[in-house]
């Protein structure tokens, strides 16, 4: 056969014969024998259809009578009206939510035929597909009957002999075409430029003409493409591909051409028919106008919707599926194509599978979108019923949809309640089976939106100290009998999963939890829906500082942490501070986004709570209006109302804006160019003209990825977004969105048994009895009142109070530690009890009435030891801010994400970072604290090095008083013979494996623990002897014994000592690192003892009063980088110093220079 095999006809005909043997007609080689080209179909399949299915109206169109031409010239008229029906503009039947005219219209509806003289003949739809029903034996001989044709070579055109490679047409008319190409000869792309350059529509060309084929396919033996509508040059198509590990494209077929999964899958007869009667829809244009577009699904849409209801199928109702579809995947359709799929299927009994299929969404204006595509599926008039805000549970159009079934429910998060409550509540209701479908099941409601929850969610274990409750919340708070019952089937769908949401609603396999079905982000850019919005990204240094303005000479206590928090809020909300953020974001959008999209782009500013977002919009205001820039507005939006600290007024979105709905006014008033958001619009807000984003927010983990892709929708023109971030790192960003990039998984389970080991612990801590855990639970089940089940509280809660009250009176740590635990274990066990049991079917009533007593004991326990002076703010001043680039317009887009799982809850209950006493100290101690945070920047942590750990305990022993007296006063040999000591180096390696748990079990061996005395006992005497005998500068070994007591007390930090969230504990090898680097200043007489984290895991060295700003930073990876500033000549500079490289020679030049300027 030769160079024959390699080229287009033989892979045209291989596709032709593989599709005959799965349901489609293929005659005499394909040849185009009985097509009409002027018409566009085959007389012949159109006619048989018609004459065989309809006989009566037949029989009006073209009479039994009628022989020859006369018969003839009817059945010509008969198609020529045909072909004038299907070159109609679609539209949607109002009254009967169906298409109407084109395609669509005639393959589903039919078509009246009128003639002078003849009674109307009224023709049915064009085809018949398989019902859900197989009793209905007429309509299933009807769907058998369907002609599905294959040819090939098909003229298109009258005047001209070119031909299309492949048509396929169903009852004689064309639905599909398809141009191949060899990937032997050519590529997807010469398919897809012939498309667009000989395959323009024409008045000779009734085949190409809008609407008159559902899908055009570009072919090659790699990649498909497709598009529904024709346009020329302006003919976009779309990937109609797999997916390769997580990226674009197809991954190779053992069994010929990777792109065989279009005819041997998608265009198999059950499977392209049941796309041509649920999934092809006609959407009518946004714009208002008359046109409109027909729409084909994607693939991963039909993999997903396919999936879920094949597994149905295959194992029943009652299971958990999760779909990780990436922003840019069109998941709003994928859920109208689903619900139908749903309320429609029936099972081997002929019965619905689903009485109702109930769909939630997160937001208000997300419902919108939904509702909108849920009435482009074909369906019936009422199917799709609508839980509004106001009307609620109590409407009788949703209680007379649920009673009746059949129905798809939509309603958002706030209003799911209700509805869940009234199947409860309803007799009628209950046993019967139910499909919730969620989407972004992990996204948040905050405020007043949670408040309401909260009210309605009475009867559900909710703290009411947490400030937000997402979907995972509501599903996990619901009694696990109805969560985990088989009546009720749950698919969730998200562009972001959680670990929680992975494990609850994902699939196990191969030991680990990911979704049922998967369309990643990396994919998304790649096929171009979706725009990387890492490829523009610049960050900026606040150097801050603070002092206190308080003249008296005492010391006022304070709880540092909480001062840290305090002063932190003090100095960002600070109108200096804003001040310079305000004037860099408006010059850079003025100067690089204003004018781009044809004057179109918006921009937005992404703040960390209400009052800085109000904050941000009177500096902006008042910048814009200092300024004189009449040509752009700003919106402000949060949820709630606060109070003006200036006007003493109460203030909210609507009462600043003088708008009422401030997503419409952004998107359609030119005049408002930046929105100001604060936890709102940064999830489920699509706004495509959204060009850049300024970041006064630190973002981590699915929080990030969620809020910068709302810069990630395409738009004419739109080529690379701007982020400009003032409170996170690159490193950080990539970190979060590499989870999400092209995998999302969480490796392992959870341990079920956590539940009995923490039941345990509580049981044995003598804070309550069993009768006494009883009685609230009695009180709670019984729904006693508010005052009843306080009464029985009272006794357990009183009594750990009591006893906390004592512990900080008489300083005993011990006890404090014991109590923190106790407390520690209340709130892991009512978590554990929220997730775990809708996991593990526990049939235990001890442990659920312990979830009970722990959900409410854990809002009643207060840890708040001595009161502390809190009025120290008033003395705290801002002496002093700069704004300084630190990165600008940098490229930090991804190639691979991360191999590693998101991290599921533990639930072991163990307190760490100490006993749980809170970090005591000076305002003024504090107060450096907050100056050195606000210089924070690193980035990714890497594993700790075993060598760190020695390095990691002499941070701890150096903090030790009696041992640096004993290693100053004593000869080596004597410390390590010393008991004393051995003692504190004990307690140091205590401390220190708390942070190593590898070397955890060499505990119990003497001989490490001897080995680790001797090498403390040389560590300790070299240091404090070299900094009696050789350091010539006075202070400097004070100054560097602090400085190493600053990096050892790093090592002690847990995960999020920022805020509870934010900032990632500093590595052993970090550690290691930054003792190098202190023994180095110490070496050259230059020894700062600002020591400080980075949030990313790092610890930075910085010089704060020198005249030219130098910073020596070690990030969590061990690198080592040197920043300096001359802020008056505004130039900087950074240098890496590789690991291998001599730290003394290359750290002299900068640290002589700071000891120069201070001579």
């Amino acid at each position: 056969m030769g160079d024959a095999q390699l080229m287009e006809s033989e892979f045209e005909r291989n596709l032709c014969t593989e599709l005959s043997e799965r349901g489609w007609l293929y005659e005499n080689d394909g040849k185009p024998t009985g097509w009409d080209i002027g018409l566009a179909m085959v007389p012949g399949d159109v006619l048989h259809w018609l004459a065989t299915q309809y006989p009566d109206e037949y029989e009006k169109a073209v009479p039994a009578d009628l022989v020859d031409e006369q018969k003839t010239l009817a059945e010509r008229k008969l198609l020529q009206h045909l072909t004038k029906e299907l070159a109609k503009q679609t539209k949607m039947d109002a009254t009967t939510g169906h298409p109407v005219g084109g395609l669509l219209g005639v393959l589903r509806k039919g078509f009246n035929y009128a003639q002078v003289g003849r009674p109307a003949a009224k023709f049915g739809p064009m085809m018949e597909f398989p019902p859900a029903n197989s009793n209905l034996t007429e309509v299933v001989e009807a769907a058998e009957s369907v002609r599905l044709r294959v040819l090939r070579q098909v003229r298109f055109d009258t005047a001209t002999n070119e031909s299309i490679d492949v048509v396929l047409l169903a009852n004689g008319l064309p639905v599909v075409t398809m141009e191949l190409k060899t990937d032997n000869t050519q590529t997807v792309n010469h398919a897809i430029r012939q498309y667009k350059n000989d395959r323009r529509p024409g008045k000779n060309r009734a085949l190409l003409a809008p609407g008159r084929a559902l899908v055009h396919f570009a072919v090659s033996n790699d990649l498909v493409y497709m598009t529904t509508k024709l346009e020329g040059e302006d003919t976009v198509f779309l990937p109609f591909n797999q997916g390769n590990q997580g990226h674009e494209g197809n991954p190779p077929s053992g069994t010929g051409s990777s792109t065989n999964y279009l005819w041997r899958e998608i265009l198999t007869r059950p499977t392209f028919m049941r796309i041509l009667k649920d999934f092809a829809l006609f959407e009518p244009s946004k714009s208002g106008k008359r046109d409109g577009r027909l729409v084909f699904p994607r693939f991963h849409q039909l993999r997903a919707v396919e999936r879920v209801v094949g597994d149905i199928e295959a194992n029943g109702t009652g299971k958990r599926y999760l779909i990780w579809h990436s922003a840019g995947s069109g998941k709003t359709k994928t859920i109208a194509w689903l619900s139908h799929r749903l309320i429609r299927h029936m099972g081997s009994d002929s019965k619905s599978t689903f009485d109702s299929v109930i769909v939630v969404t997160d937001r208000n204006v997300l419902d919108e979108n939904i509702r909108h595509d849920m009435n482009l599926v074909q369906s019936s008039k009422g199917l799709v019923v609508t839980v509004g805000e106001t009307s609620g549970a109590k409407s009788p159009q949703l209680k007379r949809a649920l009673v009746e079934g059949d129905h798809i429910i939509t309603c958002t998060l706030q209003t799911f309640p209700e509805v869940m409550k009234l199947i409860e509540d309803t007799k009628e209701l209950r046993g019967r089976r139910w499909a919730v479908v969620a989407d972004e099941a992990h996204s948040s409601q905050t405020g007043s939106a949670a408040k309401k929850l909260k009210e309605l969610l009475v009867d559900v274990d909710l703290d009411p100290d947490d400030e937000e409750i997402s979907a995972d919340d509501l599903l996990l708070a619901k009694d696990s009998a109805i969560a985990a019952s088989s009546n009720i089937t749950f698919v969730a769908l998200t562009a972001t999963p959680k670990a929680k949401t992975l494990r609850l609603f994902g699939t196990e396999r191969d030991g680990r939890w990911e979704a049922f079905d998967t369309y990643t982000m990396a994919q998304a850019i790649e096929e171009g829906f979706i725009l990387d919005v890492l490829t523009n990204y610049s960050t900026y240094d606040m150097f801050l500082r603070v002092k206190n303005a308080v003249e008296e000479e005492q010391e006022v206590r304070v709880n540092t942490g909480e001062a840290v928090t305090n002063i932190v809020r003090f100095a960002r909300l600070h109108p200096t501070a804003i001040a310079q953020k305000v004037r860099v974001v408006i010059e850079h959008f003025r100067r690089n986004v204003m004018d781009m999209l044809d004057g179109e782009a918006r921009a937005m500013v992404v703040t960390s709570s209400r009052i800085e977002a109000h904050s941000w919009s009177k500096k902006m205001n008042a910048y814009l209006d200092e300024q004189r820039y009449t040509d752009m507005k700003t919106l402000v939006a949060f949820s709630g109302s606060l109070i003006d600290e200036d006007t003493g007024e109460t203030v909210t979105e609507v009462s600043l804006n003088n708008r009422s709905d401030v997503a419409r006014a952004f998107r359609e008033e030119g005049e408002y160019r930046v929105l100001i958001v604060a936890n709102k619009f940064q999830t489920g807000f699509d706004e495509p003209r959204l060009m850049a984003m300024y970041v006064d927010k630190k973002l981590t983990g699915v929080a990030t990825v969620q809020t910068l892709s709302r810069l990630n929708r395409i738009y004419p023109g739109k080529t690379t977004p701007m982020v400009v971030d003032f409170r996170n790192s690159p490193a950080a960003i990539q970190k979060d969105f590499k989870l999400y990039y092209s995998d999302a998984h969480v490796e392992g389970d959870v341990d079920p048994n956590a539940l009995y080991t923490l039941g345990e612990r509580l049981d044995t801590a003598d804070m309550y009895s069993h009768d006494e855990m009883n009685a609230v639970a009695d009180a709670y089940l019984a729904d006693s009142g508010g005052e009843a089940i306080a009464k029985s509280l009272a006794p357990i809660k009183n009594r750990w109070n009591g006893q906390m009250r004592q512990a900080v009176l008489s300083k005993d740590k011990a006890k404090r530690g014991e109590l923190e635990q106790f407390r520690s274990d209340v709130i892991s066990y009512r978590n554990a009890w929220q997730f775990l049991s809708q996991i593990v079917n526990y049939q235990d009533t001890d442990l659920a009435r312990r979830a009970i007593l722990t959900t409410l004991l854990a809002r009643n326990l207060h840890s708040d030891g001595e009161d502390y002076d809190d009025s120290y703010l008033e003395g705290v001043q801002l002496s002093g801010v700069k704004l300084v680039p630190s990165a600008i317009s940098e490229d930090h887009s991804l190639s691979e994400g991360s191999t590693e799982g998101i991290k599921l809850p533990t639930f072991d209950g163990e307190h760490k970072g100490g006993d749980g006493t809170p970090q005591r100290g000076p305002l003024d101690e504090a107060i450096d604290k907050v100056n050195e945070m606000f210089q924070a920047k690193g980035v990714d942590v890497s594993p700790e090095s075993v060598s760190g750990f020695i390095t990691t305990l002499w941070g701890f022993l150096d903090a030790n008083e009696e041992a640096v007296a004993m290693a100053k006063n004593n000869t080596v040999a004597q410390l390590k013979a010393s008991e004393g000591f051995s003692g504190a180096v004990g307690l140091a390696v205590l401390k220190t494996v708390s942070e190593a748990q590898e070397i955890q079990s060499y505990m119990t061996d003497p001989g490490f623990l001897q080995a680790i005395t001797d090498i403390a006992a040389d560590t300790i005497h070299t240091q404090y002897r070299r900094s009696v005998d050789v350091l010539a500068a006075p202070g400097q070994a004070e100054d560097a014994r602090t400085a190493r007591m600053a990096l050892g007390g790093l090592a002690s930090l847990d995960e999020g000592w920022v805020d509870g969230e934010a900032g990632e504990a500093i590595s052993a090898e970090v550690i290691s690192r930054g003792a190098h680097v202190i023994d180095v200043m110490e070496n050259l007489g230059n020894v700062t003892r600002s020591v400080f984290p980075t949030e990313e895991g790092g610890v930075r060295f910085y010089w704060p009063d020198a005249e030219n700003q130098l910073t020596i930073e070690v990030e969590p990876s061990g690198a080592l980088y040197v920043h300096t500033a001359d802020v008056a000549a505004g130039t900087f500079q950074d240098e890496a110093v590789p690991n291998n490289a001599d730290l003394t020679e290359r750290l002299a030049t900068w640290l002589v220079e700071e000891v120069g300027d201070h001579e």
